[in-house]
C-alpha cells in the first residue's frame, strides 16, 4: 500500500480535491438565480454553499482519521523507530497535565469577565488556562531551537 500512495498519492489527492471544487461550484452555480433573486437578509438562509462545506469536512474528517491511522501502524510496526516520538508525545503529556493542575480558575479581570460570559466551569477554565501556557512554552522552545540551529548553522 505504500508503494502505491507514493506513486499515486498525490495524484489521488489531487483528483479528489478537483472533484469536490467541481461539486461544489456546481452547487452554486446551479442555484446562483435563486440566491440573487433572494432578499439580502434573506441569503444566509441559502443552502447552495452547503455542498462545497459538507464535502470538505468530510474529507478533513477521512484525512484526520488517515493520518491517525497510519501513524498508529508505523508506531505497531516499527515501535523502536517510533521512540522519540512516543517519549515526545509523553513530554507533552505531562507538561501540559501539570500546568493543568497548578492552573487556578480566574476570579478576577477579562478572563473572569469571559469565563463568566460564555458560562465556563472551573475545570474548563484551567484547561484552556492549561492549553494557552502550554502554547506559549512550545512555541518559546521552538523559538529558541530556531535561533540555535541557526547559529550553530553559522559557524558550519
Amino acid at each position: 500500500m505504500y508503494k502505491a500512495l507514493t506513486k499515486y498519492g498525490q495524484l489521488g489527492a489531487f483528483l479528489i480535491g478537483l472533484i469536490v471544487i467541481v461539486a461544489y461550484l456546481a452547487s452554486v452555480f446551479g442555484g446562483l438565480e435563486g440566491f440573487n433573486a433572494l432578499a439580502k437578509e434573506d441569503r444566509g438562509t441559502t443552502g447552495i454553499f452547503d455542498t462545497g462545506l459538507y464535502l470538505t469536512i468530510a474529507l478533513f474528517i477521512v484525512c484526520a482519521v488517515a493520518a491517525v491511522l497510519f501513524g498508529l501502524y508505523h508506531m505497531i510496526t516499527n515501535p523502536k523507530g517510533a521512540l522519540k516520538a512516543i517519549i515526545g508525545i509523553a513530554v507533552l503529556l505531562i507538561l501540559f497535565f501539570a500546568l493543568y493542575s497548578t492552573s487556578t480558575p480566574e476570579n478576577s479581570g477579562i478572563v473572569a469577565n469571559a469565563v463568566e460570559k460564555f458560562g465556563l466551569t472551573s475545570g474548563e477554565s484551567q484547561f484552556i488556562s492549561a492549553a494557552i501556557k502550554s502554547t506559549l512554552i512550545l512555541g518559546g522552545l521552538a523559538a529558541l531551537a530556531f535561533i540555535v540551529s541557526e547559529i550553530t548553522n553559522l559557524f558550519k
